[in-house]
């Protein structure tokens, strides 16, 4: 089975964008501080990951020399505490407490979140980035990451959890792009450029059918008008030019405007076909 366009994001940024080891590091921190629920004065010993993006995170910390294992959805950290994790933990929560979070942290801080709590849709449904976390000060934290990176976006509390989301194409496409996933904005932005001609395509058809539906409508009270001086007696009160322009009307129920404009004589145009039909029209209009 294909893997989803979320889950291709998630491994493109936990397997390209990781390579310093302070990428790494705040990333692997973004997905400790995203699940946490208890005082952090306490080492937290299990992460919830998705299985098919465990074996690569299991890697990651591994590189950073804590010991793990994955169970039943969950990655068991071993001694986490006394990893320089811990120490870049608490630098990193301390910026995002204060509101100092640079932009290359928020980057690689939103990675390691998006890893575990984050969603993206698929582009070719809806535009949408969510994530979905336990606490709300996770949420706080998400959100001030986000803003650091200008992108706008939206908290709300659900039944048990809290979410921060965002669904402006533009802002999706930069986060993709802010947490390491080129290949995956290069997929969104030819998805959007697609759907924006298809869109652009959708509302041409539209107008034109639109048109063609009032012409024959307009056309068809025109004729109802022409019709009723014809059989009222009155056509002699028409000038020349219009009783030729009626006759041929009436004699050809399906030519255009240009083919009936050629059988004037002379000939005339498309517009000065038109033109003598309003007036007959206008003509119609006034009869009592």
């Amino acid at each position: 089975m294909d893997d989803s366009f979320s889950v291709r994001v998630k491994l493109e940024t936990a397997t390209k964008a990781v390579k310093k080891s302070v990428q790494r590091q705040t990333a692997l921190c973004g997905l400790i501080l995203s699940q946490t629920t208890e005082d952090l004065s306490e080492p937290v010993t299990e992460i919830r990951i998705p299985e098919r993006l465990s074996e690569v995170i299991i890697q990651l910390f591994d590189m950073e020399k804590i010991q793990c294992s994955y169970s039943k959805g969950k990655i068991y950290l071993k001694e986490a505490g006394k990893s320089v994790i811990w120490d870049c933990m608490y630098e990193l929560l301390n910026d995002l407490e204060s509101g100092s979070l640079s932009v290359e942290e928020a980057r690689r801080f939103l990675r390691g979140a998006f890893w575990s709590t984050g969603y993206c849709s698929d582009p070719s449904k809806s535009y949408r980035i969510e994530f979905l976390v336990s606490a709300k000060r996770c949420a706080s934290w998400i959100s001030t990451a986000l803003s650091a990176l200008s992108i706008r976006h939206i908290r709300a509390e659900r039944k048990n959890s809290y979410a921060v989301y965002f669904k402006n194409g533009d802002d999706v496409s930069d986060f993709l792009s802010y947490i390491g996933s080129p290949s995956a904005m290069m997929e969104f932005e030819n998805i959007r450029a697609e759907k924006d001609v298809n869109s652009k395509v959708i509302r041409a058809v539209n107008c034109d059918e639109g048109n063609t539906k009032r012409q024959a409508e307009a056309a068809a009270v025109r004729n109802e008008l022409i019709t009723k001086v014809m059989n009222s007696g009155l056509a002699s009160k028409l000038s020349p030019e219009l009783r030729e322009a009626a006759k041929a009307h009436m004699e050809n129920p399906g030519a255009s405007l240009a083919e009936l404009g050629a059988m004037m004589d002379p000939p005339i145009g498309k517009s000065g076909m038109r033109h003598r039909l309003d007036k007959i029209a206008e003509f119609a209009r006034n009869l009592h």
